[in-house]
């Protein structure tokens, strides 16, 4: 996962970055129209990174000169004794703490993404939770972001369900929207300058359900441009 330039870079802040996001997270989470599996989810990666970054490392380095005090004795002791390794015992977790998978930053800065394109998102939100970045303006924004955000929503069309794309360009003039049906070849389908973008196309054929992919890039000047999302999938029906 790219880096996102409102997570910070040193621990220090990392941990107050963390904790003002998980704590304010839940209070956003129905407003924005989050999954609250994925919330919990992220939530609970958000306990166990805290718990590794302010109690553990602390544990592990404490215990550094220890270690290095008995590969010492080990290297240069009197050889009268069989040498026994210091053991390093683990801060136990806190309540309601378990350990979770790796990829820790990959799930929040997913979740985060999908909050940006919710139609409710607003900067007051952003600041709040940490996820705007302060500073530089729209230009900085832009230059430090590779790809649009994207989702994906099914709604009533003319003669057949619709696909609404809402999309964050995060500075950038456009967005430049391709589209795969039916296991078909990538097709332009639009550029667009303010989410969301409504694809009202019919079905291939009539009365019969498809699958179709997205992506989108950022559009400027007349060209398409810096790297794509990545493909999200829906099903549209009749």
């Amino acid at each position: 996962m790219k880096p996102q330039r409102y997570f910070p870079s040193r621990a220090g802040d990392q941990i107050i970055w963390l904790t003002n996001f998980r704590n304010k997270l839940p209070q956003y989470a129905t407003q924005l129209g989050l999954d609250p599996a994925r919330v919990a989810e992220v939530i609970a990666t958000c306990g166990f990174v805290l718990y590794v970054l302010e109690i553990w490392l602390v544990a592990v380095r404490t215990f550094g000169p220890t270690s290095t005090a008995a590969v010492n004795l080990l290297l240069n002791g009197d050889g009268k004794k069989t040498m026994e390794l210091p053991a390093f015992n683990a801060p136990p977790l806190p309540q309601g703490v378990a350990p979770v998978a790796t990829g820790a930053l990959e799930r929040i800065f997913k979740l985060v993404a999908a909050m940006k394109v919710s139609p409710a998102f607003t900067e007051a939100i952003g600041l709040d939770l940490g996820v705007v970045a302060r500073g530089g303006g729209a230009a900085a924004v832009a230059a430090d972001t590779h790809s649009p955000d994207i989702q994906l929503e099914v709604v009533g069309g003319k003669v057949c369900q619709a696909v609404k794309v809402h999309f964050v360009k995060h500075g950038h003039t456009g967005v430049w929207i391709e589209c795969k049906r039916g296991g078909g070849k990538w097709e332009f389908v639009a550029v667009d300058t303010g989410s969301p973008y409504l694809d009202e196309r019919p079905l291939l054929v009539a009365g019969q359900p498809e699958v179709r992919e997205y992506r989108v890039c950022f559009w400027d000047k007349g060209e398409p441009n810096n790297e794509w999302t990545n493909i999200v999938t829906i099903t549209v029906g009749p």
